[in-house]
């Protein structure tokens, strides 16, 4: 009996992990997603007029190419693993006071690393120059299917768990539910500024404080659960829309609105896609 039920445990495990597959379309826009989001991050930091010596000009090479061929979708897998790589290494000298000290934050590591979990996908089968050479390949009459292995979504589904329960954690003290880490913060970026007012409430802030922190520990399980994975998805689409509008997060808010795509059905999404487009309803 308990033999059985580990079986079934473990058929359950790699159902839902290592043999997943589905419509890749949702892989394809995080891919092309990652890719403009790397630019938009690095891109400044990483252009001709911003380098000096061999090492910066390596750097730039590695992440404008593999970023745009992660956008073009051309080898996919690998281009979007060496995004991945190149800004884990960016990560990593800023972690060593080699490149910028903004470099080395957890924003720049959750992008390296969706990256690299999304290699695990067969995310070029969509929206793609490999799709497009595949369709020259085996012609439009039996065009290749949009479908393949999903591992690195489900990763990402457990990396955003992850990363809202430890910024949760993070969060768990009296500094922080009293509201007086996030008046810190509102007086370094709305001190003279339209919103200065917000200071004048400390019983709001502390009360803004305390809905994060209850939000983002509900977030991690949340977005796990089917059945509350819907209204997960709405109130973490309003929250990080907050924090964009609200507070200097750079791409932090945009990379986890693009990773959201991981917690989706595939194919719904790709049943959706097919409506925009026009195209019949195919049961997938």
């Amino acid at each position: 009996m308990k033999n059985g039920q580990g079986h079934k445990i473990v058929h359950a495990i790699t159902q839902w992990g290592p043999e997943a597959t589905g419509s890749t379309r949702a892989a394809g826009l995080m891919r092309i997603g990652l890719g403009v989001i790397a630019l938009i991050r690095f891109g400044n930091e990483l252009a001709p007029y911003a380098i000096n010596g061999l090492i910066g000009l390596s750097l730039s090479v590695l992440l404008f190419g593999f970023a745009f061929t992660t956008i073009l979708g051309i080898r996919a897998r690998l281009s979007v693993a060496g995004l991945g790589a190149t800004i884990m290494l960016l990560y990593a000298l800023g972690l060593n006071g080699v490149g910028l000290v903004t470099w080395a934050h957890h924003h720049v590591y959750l992008l390296g690393m969706a990256c690299l979990l999304l290699s695990l996908c067969d995310c070029g089968k969509s929206f793609s120059v490999d799709r497009m050479r595949a369709l020259a390949t085996q012609g439009r009459v039996r065009p290749p299917a949009e479908f393949g292995a999903l591992l690195g979504q489900r990763l990402i589904a457990l990396q955003l768990s992850a990363l809202y329960f430890w910024t949760a954690v993070d969060k768990s003290d009296w500094a922080f539910v009293s509201g007086q880490r996030l008046e810190q913060t509102m007086t370094w970026v709305h001190s003279g500024r339209v919103l200065e007012f917000v200071l004048h409430w400390p019983a709001l802030l502390a009360l803004a404080s305390i809905i994060v922190l209850v939000v983002e520990y509900w977030l991690a399980v949340a977005i796990l659960l089917a059945r509350w994975r819907p209204a997960a998805i709405a109130v973490g689409l309003a929250m990080h829309i907050s924090f964009y509008l609200l507070l200097p997060v750079n791409t932090y808010s945009i990379t986890v609105i693009v990773l959201y795509l991981a917690l989706l059905d595939p194919a719904a999404v790709h049943r959706f896609i097919d409506r925009m487009l026009g195209y019949p309803e195919v049961a997938r």
